[in-house]
């Protein structure tokens, strides 16, 4: 599976992110974290129609200081910064959002790959593999944050005898094979995506 994610230029793609925010590394800059957020949300397409709220969030909760942080302090930044609320400039009406995934996609590089990404596809191989273990009661409900995303993340790696692998390598893995899956279900079955998530759930589940 990772052969197969650097032979389709993950990890090419996920280099050149880590060089930009090792290069534009000043969390209080709005320009430079509006570069970081704006490259995020199109290499990884996290459907952020409108980033200010997302860049401000950013510059006020990020310090210069994250640079001593363990990775439970990064996984506590994610929560941190993942929801955001703004005030339309065009309908005057209020919003709020969670995003989740982005958060942890943008403290996965700001970290230096230290903290998983989360992501559907992971969630649900991971969940799946544990869910074949006697005695381990996991369920594909979304996670209610990052720190429950993390703690079932750290569990798999425990669980599993992971510990010499770093966290990009598991993260890369599960994401890399619950895509190839997918893939196939959608090719055999001629079914969307959030139809082979469901297909792809009652399958693991049946076993």
């Amino acid at each position: 599976m990772l052969e197969i994610h650097d032979k389709g230029g993950g990890n090419l793609v996920n280099e050149s992110l880590l060089k930009l925010f090792n290069c534009m590394n000043d969390e209080s800059s709005t320009f430079e974290v509006s570069i970081k957020v704006a490259a995020l949300n199109q290499l990884y397409s996290t459907a952020i129609q409108y980033i200010t709220p997302v860049v401000e969030n950013i510059v006020l909760k990020i310090t210069q200081n994250h640079k001593f942080f363990t990775d439970e302090d990064y996984a506590i930044l994610v929560d941190s910064i993942s929801i955001v609320t703004w005030v339309s400039p065009i309908t005057d009406k209020s919003h709020s959002r969670n995003n989740l995934s982005f958060a942890s996609k943008y403290v996965h590089f700001l970290s230096g790959y230290k903290i998983p990404i989360y992501d559907s596809y992971i969630w649900i191989v991971m969940n799946g593999y544990l869910m074949q273990e006697k005695g381990n009661i996991y369920s594909f409900t979304p996670p209610e944050n990052y720190k429950h995303f993390y703690q079932v993340f750290t569990k798999f790696k425990i669980h599993f005898n992971l510990q010499e692998k770093s966290n990009y390598e598991i993260d890369k893995f599960l994401w890399c094979y619950g895509k190839n899956m997918l893939n196939e279900i959608i090719k055999e079955d001629g079914v969307s995506l959030d139809k082979a998530k469901s297909v792809l759930k009652k399958r693991i589940a049946s076993v």
